[in-house]
């Protein structure tokens, strides 16, 4: 009997510690599985974190990749920028060194008619030759006297020197109103004065004219603005202006 007993208590002890082993297996069991779904979580979350990062980095590569590209473009506008500005200085210095040789070999040819109302200058890179009536015209006419004759003949042979220089001819007036029956008005005889000096240095002295443009610009571009006799008589003048070719500088700035 007590060894029943005996036995049963050992079954008993058996059977209690079998079920603490299992206790403890179930409890470690539980535990991993909560650390292998915090790991999945972890490892989820790092997934994610990974792609953001991923991203991020793709993101700032292609943003910087833009604007490396947009300050390469830039920077070869800047070049090209560069190297027509200083192309365009070269062909304009190149201009205005030949507008002043120009102007210097026009007063040569002109020298002897310096007292007579002539005057020469560069401006806006063009030459401005000024006659005044007193050398070319006698008042309310259109006619060329012979010493304006002169002058313009001097004048053709430096220009046909030059074939590349346009011709633009204007005529000016004072603001007293026409009183010949002759002229409409002091438009009609502006114009009418410009083609008589187109017509000598083309005519008489072979200018070509196709480099001749003639115009009239009657009374409303006066040198001066008083109304005295002689800022009238400075006002009654021919301006021959000549220009170069910029057909080298507009394609530059295209």
């Amino acid at each position: 009997m007590k060894k029943v007993d005996s036995l049963q208590k050992a079954l008993i002890a058996m059977h209690n510690q079998k079920q603490e082993l299992t206790a403890k297996n179930v409890g470690n069991a539980a535990m991993i599985d909560d650390l292998q779904q915090e790991i999945r979580l972890l490892k989820e979350k790092t997934r994610i974190l990974e792609e953001q990062l991923d991203q991020a980095k793709k993101a700032s590569t292609d943003e910087i990749r833009n604007l490396l590209s947009q300050l390469e473009k830039a920077e070869e506008d800047l070049f090209t920028r560069e190297t027509m500005l200083r192309d365009v200085q070269a062909l304009m210095k190149q201009r205005d060194s030949s507008m002043n040789a120009l102007r210097e070999s026009v007063e040569k040819s002109l020298l002897g008619f310096k007292d007579s109302g002539l005057e020469i200058e560069v401006k806006n890179g063009k030459v401005y030759v000024k006659m005044s009536n007193q050398l070319l015209f006698k008042s309310g006419s259109t006619t060329i006297d012979k010493r304006g004759r002169d002058a313009l003949q001097q004048l053709a042979i430096v220009l046909s020197q030059q074939p590349d220089i346009s011709i633009m001819i204007e005529g000016h007036t004072d603001n007293v109103p026409i009183g010949s029956s002759r002229f409409a008005d002091n438009w009609d005889l502006s114009v009418l004065r410009s083609t008589e000096v187109a017509r000598i240095l083309t005519v008489e002295n072979g200018i070509d004219p196709k480099r001749i443009i003639a115009s009239g610009r009657s009374e409303f571009m006066p040198v001066e603005e008083s109304n005295d006799p002689e800022s009238r008589a400075k006002n009654r003048r021919t301006e021959i202006i000549l220009s170069p070719k910029l057909d080298e500088l507009l394609n530059l700035v295209k």
